[in-house]
């Protein structure tokens, strides 16, 4: 009995162990072996084509057995009792558990934010605290059908993707300084990067290595608290895209003009829903001046435009001039239930065109 147990271990360990290139050439081992058994010991029937062998091995390994096909010589049937039967049910089980292992292991290591993916055009978050939950659910709402969102959080975050069932893929190591965090984020493929970390000292080195890893279409945007910190960040990073805390401003707002600090959080506050978005104009044959366009805006989406950028320019000009042309390639920022997109935006914006024209 003693002999039988150190037998079966050693034998589990060496599945266990056993890799697939080996598990592979076993495999192959097998079926040659069994198609030289089969074919002689007469079995004609069952070795002549390559799908009737491979179909009966694999009805008979899985022991599903449908009937249809078997061995009719009695060396044949000695053949499947002794060898094709055990070793073939013996290999289906170890490549079985191995597939399965394989599949555990992996969702494991999704789960512990432990993976690597190969990525492109994906959002990735970075840091974690008390708004994350709040941030990744505007991000998801936003991010276009298919886009990937991915979390970048260090050992003081959950062992164990808080964000799983809403398709978000996490990614965790000992500190945000990790080169190794991003690479297995595929940072530097990402189209946007929005850096939310408690400590401003940390956001400042966080921007600073990702704005040499991130390619030139990455926008980053990070939040700070301090206002210096910003704008050495400002200063070392243009990529940046600094917000600063606005919790000081809209006190004296609220202050001066009560009701400030409530418009404020329909504008940006992830319980109402985001109301504020931007449009980059396409397919404007002519300029068109801000009044005309404002116009469109409301009459067709009923929205209500309050910024325009011009692509020339670096930062946005609120309450521009009427008369003030925005030509293709322009932005445009308004309060609207919805983000209207580019082509349905240039749809309203046909007819002025074709009307200034």
């Amino acid at each position: 009995m003693y002999v039988l147990k150190r037998l079966g271990a050693v034998l589990i360990r060496g599945v266990a162990d056993m890799g697939w290139g080996v598990l592979g050439l076993l495999l192959l081992a097998y079926l040659l072996l069994a198609w030289l058994g089969l074919a002689l010991t007469g079995e004609t029937a069952l070795v002549d084509s390559p799908t009737t062998f491979l179909y009966y091995m694999i009805v008979t390994t899985s022991t599903v057995g449908y009937g249809d096909a078997s061995p009719v010589t009695r060396g044949g049937q000695l053949m499947v009792v002794f060898f094709i039967i055990p070793v073939g049910i013996g290999l289906f089980a170890t490549l079985l558990g191995k597939a399965s292992a394989l599949v555990i292991s992996q969702f494991t290591r999704r789960l512990n934010g432990e993976q690597a993916i190969v990525q492109k055009d994906h959002i990735v978050i970075v840091g974690f605290n008390a708004y994350t939950e709040s941030l990744v659910g505007q991000v998801r709402e936003e991010a276009r059908p298919g886009q990937v969102v991915a979390l970048c959080v260090d050992a003081d975050a959950p062992a164990r993707n808080p964000f799983l069932e809403q398709g978000v893929e996490y990614f965790r190591a000992a500190a945000l300084s990790d080169e190794s965090l991003y690479e297995r984020a595929s940072v530097k493929d990402a189209s946007l990067v929005v850096v939310d970390v408690e400590d401003d000292s940390e956001t400042n080195l966080v921007c600073m290595h990702l704005s040499a890893l991130v390619g030139e279409r990455c926008r980053i945007t990070a939040y700070v608290k301090n206002q210096m910190v910003g704008r050495l960040l400002e200063t070392h990073c243009p990529k940046v895209n600094v917000i600063p805390s606005l919790h000081q401003k809209m006190l004296v707002k609220a202050a001066l003009d009560p009701g400030s600090e409530e418009v404020m959080r329909l504008l940006v506050g992830a319980d109402q829903g985001q109301t504020q978005y931007s449009t980059r104009l396409a397919g404007l044959s002519v300029a068109l001046p801000v009044a005309q366009v404002a116009s469109r805006l409301r009459a067709g989406c009923r929205a209500s435009l309050i910024a325009i950028r011009q692509a020339a320019e670096l930062h946005p000009v609120l309450n521009p001039d009427d008369d003030l042309l925005l030509a293709a390639g322009d932005e445009v920022f308004y309060i609207a239930e919805r983000r209207i997109p580019s082509d349905e935006l240039a749809g309203h914006l046909a007819g002025e065109a074709a009307g200034t024209a």
